[in-house]
């Protein structure tokens, strides 16, 4: 009913007789306007983002509900590192080589390692100094149970905080490289809009400290906290106003740091389209805009990661052909090394496909810039279409292939058959249509299990070398060179000791470590890749995503109440390893442990 047909009229009420009724006739004021309400329209609607105001930064933060503060609030200066720290003794020395051929072999000085983070893991100081909340600070506060041990990450590791002590270790230490990423809603409280001065003086006094240690900083501009306030307006990664927002983001903060930085990543993982994005509860703690949450999260999926490629590939040709910039740029991949199930060609075929969905999705920048075959036909209209011009954008746009590469899995065909499953949407396999197991094809596990907050993750070292392979000479032979941007394990049940001497001695993780940087060094030095670095996740224990604290994959075990930081034999084993293959930096007196017995080769293998 419109304004204008019921200004100043007389409405009878329902089954009123005119002036027999005894309902008093209701007369409207000639005051108000009125209107009909459909709250569905807001699905189809974005909101203006135009109030930066500290009333509406407040009001996001009230969007995400009350916060821990931390004991520390001010940044602390730091207090001188051990001469020597506690390490493993002779009664159990590291682990030994897995790979004799290449004991003795020596990495040269263009090779990048170091130790990993990322900004909403390890930064604490939820809310400090004008940052904005990020989808990742409303998550664990808001969606109940989302969260395996429902703790946030207001403080975690309270990094912004610390940094000073922080980057003092990796020196005393002797690591060469800190890989970080910075967060967004730190710069930019509402994604776009006014800088925050505060979050910038931070990240240049970081990047400062980082240069007054000797550590090299490689940066990735988004880790997964996408500003909150993107969210409301539009959706964030479905819509394309987010292309525009992130340039003008990464714009800014490659402007300011550029000379600072080693080597830049602009997305980590954009398969989180797949197991992050995709699962938000649309609809109820976050808006739906245009149906996105419909049908468990698909078209959420393949518009994220559409918009996420073109955001990546407009970066890289402003960076490359406007700003001049000459750092190596590119995206961190996630993906795991995919075995058959057996030798039919059913599986084969399912190794192809989650290939296609893991690597292919986002390797336009190593092809023709395009989507592979087998997600085109089998999404249809879920995948958005390229142009010529985009697909154009995105072919070039990387300078090495970056891998988070952490496992393996066996691949097998769904049991209905891979075309039946690809003409079905409603398929529980759909869209890979390939059902991938840790367990190998006669049921044995693969490897060591992880901790059960990374059920996806078992000990298979040995995979990273021929998958190495696999991607620079068979799957994308056109990648100049190879990184290894992360790599890591999580012990079992180590968020449920409660004292270092339980903790520090992690076997699996410095099993996993050495064996793993050994198939690396012998995929350089046998088999002619050219791998140029790989980097151990992470720093120390932090925030993992939905399983909380309880997770615990760092090289150093932290504190969460004190935040002291104690190294573990994981990094002794880290570090040992570089020490014996020549790119230590002036740590090593600190670092030296005894190992094991060597492996010996015998007719019947390594003894």
């Amino acid at each position: 009913m419109s304004a204008s047909a019921t200004s100043g009229s007389v409405r009878q009420p329902s089954g009123s007789a005119g002036s027999q009724s005894s309902i008093p006739a209701i007369t409207e004021s000639t005051l108000y306007s009125t209107t009909s309400f459909n709250f569905s329209a807001g699905t189809s609607t974005y909101l203006p983002l135009t109030d930066f105001s500290n009333e509406q930064l407040a009001f996001l933060w009230d969007q995400v509900g009350p916060r821990q503060t931390a004991a520390i609030t001010t940044t602390v200066s730091p207090t001188p590192e051990p001469s020597v720290f506690p390490k493993p003794g002779n009664l159990h020395g590291l682990v030994p080589a897995y790979l004799q051929e290449v004991a003795d072999a020596k990495l040269l000085d263009d090779f990048l390692w170091g130790v990993a983070s990322a900004a909403f893991q390890v930064e604490g100081a939820v809310d400090a100094e004008g940052k904005g909340p990020s989808v990742w600070d409303l998550l664990p506060h808001r969606w109940a149970n989302s969260i395996a041990d429902n703790t946030t990450g207001d403080i975690t590791a309270n990094n912004y905080y610390l940094y000073k002590q922080d980057n003092a270790r990796l020196k005393a230490l002797g690591i060469q490289s800190y890989s970080f990423s910075i967060g967004w809603a730190r710069i930019f409280p509402f994604g776009r809009g006014p800088v925050n001065a505060q979050g910038v003086t931070h990240y240049d006094d970081l990047f400062a400290n980082l240069m007054d240690n000797d550590i090299k900083a490689v940066v990735t501009l988004f880790h997964w906290d996408t500003p909150l306030a993107l969210f409301n307006s539009y959706g964030a990664w479905t819509s394309e106003d987010i292309v525009e927002d992130y340039f003008n983001y990464a714009k800014y903060v490659i402007t300011r740091y550029d000379k600072y930085v080693t080597a830049w990543y602009t997305f980590n993982e954009p398969q989180y389209c797949n197991w992050r994005f995709s699962t938000y509860p649309y609809g109820t703690i976050l808006p739906d805009y245009n149906g996105i949450g419909v049908g468990g999260g698909l078209r959420a999926r393949f518009l994220c990661g559409h918009y996420t490629l073109l955001a990546h590939a407009t970066v890289y040709k402003w960076y490359k052909e406007v700003f001049g910039g000459t750092k190596p740029m590119t995206h961190k991949t996630s993906a795991n090394y995919i075995l058959p199930n057996s030798s039919s060609a059913a599986d084969a075929e399912a190794v192809t496909r989650q290939y296609d969905f893991d690597i292919g999705w986002f390797g336009g920048m190593w092809t023709n810039g395009d989507y592979p075959a087998s997600l085109k036909s089998t999404l249809g209209d879920l995948l958005p279409t390229l142009t010529a011009d985009q697909m154009a954008l995105i072919k070039g746009s990387g300078d090495f292939y970056a891998l988070d590469g952490y496992t393996a899995n066996y691949a097998a065909a769904p049991p209905n058959g891979i075309a039946a499953c690809a003409a079905n949407r409603s398929d529980p396999n759909f869209p890979e249509c390939s059902i991938t197991s840790p367990l190998q094809p006669d049921g044995f596990p693969e490897g060591p299990n992880a901790d059960a907050g990374a059920s996806w993750l078992w000990s298979t070292p040995q995979a990273i070398r021929p998958f190495l392979s696999f991607i620079t000479k068979d799957y994308f032979p056109t990648v100049p060179s190879i990184v290894v941007s992360e790599f890591g394990f999580a012990d079992p049940c180590e968020a449920s000791f409660n004292s270092p001497s339980q903790i520090l001695w992690d076997l699996r993780r410095a099993d996993y470590i050495q064996s793993y940087l050994d198939n690396i060094l012998a995929a350089r030095v046998l088999d002619g890749v050219n791998v140029t670095g790989a980097f151990a996740w992470a720093i120390y224990d932090n925030y993992e995503w939905n399983s909380g604290l309880g997770t615990r994959f760092g090289l150093q075990y932290n504190n969460m109440t004190s935040q002291e930081r104690y190294p573990k034999a994981s990094m002794f084993q880290f570090l040992n390893w570089f020490q014996t293959h020549g790119t230590l930096g002036s740590g090593a007196a600190n670092i030296t442990a005894p190992v094991g017995k060597v492996k010996r080769e015998s007719a019947f293998g390594q003894l």
